[in-house]
């Protein structure tokens, strides 16, 4: 190699030298533009598998409610207050609630469905969404939030005004 070094000229020299720089700058581009592809397919698959498991999950607690409306089992309707302000207070929201109003509705002559509608005043939105989480993480008593609406109250950033509407079923008990 060494031969062959010394019987080139000296403008080959610093052709071949220009030459392995180009190829060394071509390896690393190459080798860089792979590795950005492999994190941005890894980031997509860990995305992927994120929200493939919390549908999942969602599957899973209507599948546990279906199951508990076929079978009978009570999900404990006559104590979703007690429950709910529980974890009202947990989160530290009970002071924020306006009110919580249970209402009850018979589902095809087989069920009752108990909603209960919160209103949440002034409160910063970290607080409602970890309540909600919590309301529909909880595979003890299968209650599910119907529907979530929010406002922003005026001249406070950050702090809205929420409704929330939380039910559960229940087969219905025949007492004749």
């Amino acid at each position: 190699m060494r031969k062959f070094w010394d019987s080139l000229s000296s403008r080959e020299r610093t052709y071949l030298i220009i030459l392995g720089i180009f190829a060394v700058l071509i390896a690393l581009f190459l080798s860089a533009r792979s590795f950005a592809n492999y994190m941005s397919s890894l980031s997509e698959r860990s995305q992927n598998a994120e929200s493939n498991t919390s549908r999942l999950e969602s599957l899973g607690r209507e599948f546990q409610m279906l199951q508990a409306m076929r079978t009978g089992e009570s999900q404990q309707l006559d104590n979703m207050l007690s429950t709910i302000e529980t974890m009202l207070k947990t989160i530290g929201l009970r002071e924020k609630v306006g009110s919580l109003t249970p209402t009850d509705t018979v589902v095809q002559d087989k069920y009752v469905k108990r909603e209960v509608k919160v209103t949440i005043k002034e409160s910063p939105a970290n607080l409602v969404l970890d309540f909600i989480r919590q309301i529909e993480q909880n595979t003890q008593t299968l209650y599910k939030v119907e529907s979530f609406n929010f406002r922003p109250v005026l001249k406070k950033t950050g702090v809205y005004d929420f409704n929330i509407s939380i039910s559960g079923f229940e087969k219905k008990n025949d007492k004749k």
